[in-house]
């Protein structure tokens, strides 16, 4: 969150600026202290609209892959058995997606009284699909919905406005990034994330992410990688999904908080969501972020 001017020099080849030792004159550590508050909220509040949608996303796999078998999770025949059986740094897909949920439920099942319960009363049964999708970890709901075969992996991404579950699958993982930003006390402000979200006009079911198909959605550099894209993503995911939300309120008005007047010597504007966020000028009209 420096506040100060961009200089030119001499650059490494994996760089196109950095920020110079002069600060900007008129900035101070009020800016500073101002700009912190405002991204810790920010990110308290993108942090709720994320476990809201990976407890609909647990939800949504659970049930999907329970109409097979209750315990899906664990045999090929009900998964995707082409991709089970890719390799998978030394083994399969599977025998590493066995290990992972197995060592979640072994980690899980001392402090977990309803996984006591099935160990001790069926222990000659697998634990259920409902049970494993509570325990694993959000980062490891991406490798179960990768291995789902096509029928049910669509039927879930549609549940979140996704036409296709190849593209949904990549969202997956960036939402797993977006999480871990904000939960772990890292800047959103103006973060590119490592991961682009980059969305096709038939991708998605309506028109709420129409804007982002445009190249020009954004001024601001990276656009695919910035704050806005990946907020307005998980709205539109969670504004899809039948148990509809009111999220995207909530992120608008706390984006529209943002009030620091600081301005470049040249005169343009440096404190704002267009500016470092990937914010669409007009995106408080869109009807992404009305209230209906």
């Amino acid at each position: 969150m420096h506040l100060s001017t961009t200089s030119s020099g001499p650059r490494s080849r994996h760089s196109h600026q950095y920020r110079s030792d002069d600060f900007i004159p008129g900035a101070s550590i009020d800016h500073v202290m101002a700009l912190e508050a405002f991204d810790f909220k920010l990110a308290r509040v993108c942090q709720e609209g994320l476990m809201d949608f990976e407890v609909r996303l647990r939800a949504a796999i659970a049930h999907t892959l329970a109409a097979k078998d209750v315990a899906a999770h664990a045999s090929k025949r009900f998964l995707d058995e082409h991709n089970c059986d890719r390799p998978a740094g030394g083994r399969t897909k599977f025998e590493a997606w066995t290990s992972t949920w197995r060592g979640a439920v072994g980690a899980a099942a001392e402090d977990e009284d309803f996984l006591k319960h099935h160990l001790l009363k069926y222990p000659q049964q697998e634990v259920p699909i409902w049970a494993v999708t509570e325990v694993l970890s959000f980062g490891n709901l991406p490798y179960l919905f990768e291995l789902m075969q096509t029928p049910d992996a669509r039927e879930v991404a549609r549940m979140f406005g996704f036409a296709h579950p190849r593209r949904f699958g990549a969202v997956l993982r960036m939402m797993v990034d977006f999480r871990n930003a904000s939960a772990h006390g890292s800047r959103l402000f103006n973060r590119a994330f490592k991961r682009a979200i980059s969305l096709k006009e038939h991708d998605t079911v309506g028109a709420f992410l129409a804007h982002l198909t445009r190249p020009d959605f954004t001024a601001t550099p990276k656009a695919h990688q910035r704050l806005y894209i990946y907020a307005a993503t998980l709205a539109f995911m969670l504004r899809s999904h039948s148990g509809g939300t009111n999220w995207h309120l909530t992120f608008g008005t706390h984006i529209k908080k943002l009030d620091i007047r600081l301005r470049a010597p040249g005169g343009a504007e440096l404190l704002s969501p267009y500016v470092s966020m990937g914010f669409p000028e007009d995106w408080q009209d869109l009807a992404l972020w009305q209230s209906q």
